[in-house]
């Protein structure tokens, strides 16, 4: 009997250590879940409005500002400092020099070169708006009509019927003029008498040009639909300056005879026309 209440007694325990282990796993395991993170918690959507996320949008910083405005200064900069464009600016500098020079020449009465009645200050405008325009206008002119248009037939188009009428000529007139007469006065480009000398020239340039525009077309569509066609990028602009140098002295003694000339001073024997068409873009 003694032996039976003792086994019921043993069992009795046994059974009571294995229900609180039990017990004391669970309530560990439950206060993990409670205390420790889960990895599993979804992630909420952004607020939205109508059906749009609605995010914050990052305000540019004045630093990134300042360094991209930095960054395009320097583009700006290497842009102009291209070995290419240096090289046609000054090659168009001195094809202007050797074509009005030339142009002088041939409208001189004794036909020397240079002439005896060198007309400086005309040259020299011709050599600044052929180192500006020729050279370096027309550099990105080329570039553009290059990269823009396979076909040669475009690019002549352009180049002819929109950059020269709207481009060229009222470059030329705005800046030739001005020039020549500021030159001739030694500098007072503000001064009455230079200003009645730029407005002289200036209406006797005008009233050239479109006799000399046709002159142009004839000269310069077959020149140029060669260039576009065969000559290589980079020496377009050269190409297109040595003709101009061709196209003065074709342009000199066709209009030679029917030049007026004006014997009030030397620097006003010759006028504009014809060093006018340096270079044809």
């Amino acid at each position: 009997m003694i032996l039976r209440l003792m086994g019921v007694l043993v069992l009795t325990a046994s059974s009571s250590a294995f229900v609180s282990t039990q017990s004391s796993n669970a309530f560990s395991k439950t206060l993990n879940s409670i205390t420790q993170p889960s990895s599993r918690i979804p992630v909420l959507p952004a607020p939205s409005i109508n059906g749009f996320s609605v995010h914050s949008k990052k305000t540019p910083s004045r630093r990134s500002t300042s360094s991209e405005i930095h960054l395009s200064v320097n583009q700006i900069v290497d842009e102009f400092y291209d070995p290419i464009l240096l090289q046609h600016v000054a090659t168009g500098g001195l094809l202007a020099l050797a074509g009005d020079v030339t142009a002088q020449s041939l409208l001189s009465e004794k036909k020397s070169f240079p002439p005896e009645d060198w007309d400086k200050a005309r040259t020299a405008a011709f050599v600044i708006f052929g180192s500006v325009y020729t050279g370096g206008v027309q550099h990105f002119i080329f570039s553009f009509l290059n990269e823009s248009f396979d076909d040669p037939i475009k690019r002549l188009l352009l180049a002819q019927f929109f950059f020269i009428p709207f481009c060229y000529y009222p470059t030329f007139l705005a800046s030739v003029p001005f020039l020549r007469a500021g030159f001739e006065s030694g500098g007072n480009f503000l001064d009455e008498s230079t200003i009645e000398r730029q407005q002289d020239l200036f209406g006797e340039t005008a009233n050239k040009i479109p006799s000399t525009l046709l002159r142009n077309w004839c000269f310069w569509l077959p020149v140029q639909f060669f260039q576009f066609s065969i000559i290589p990028v980079d020496l377009q602009v050269t190409y297109c300056a040595a003709f101009g140098v061709i196209w003065n002295a074709i342009l000199s003694w066709s209009t030679s005879s029917s030049s007026p000339v004006v014997t009030t001073s030397p620097s006003t024997k010759q006028g504009l026309i014809p060093a006018f068409n340096m270079t044809m873009s």
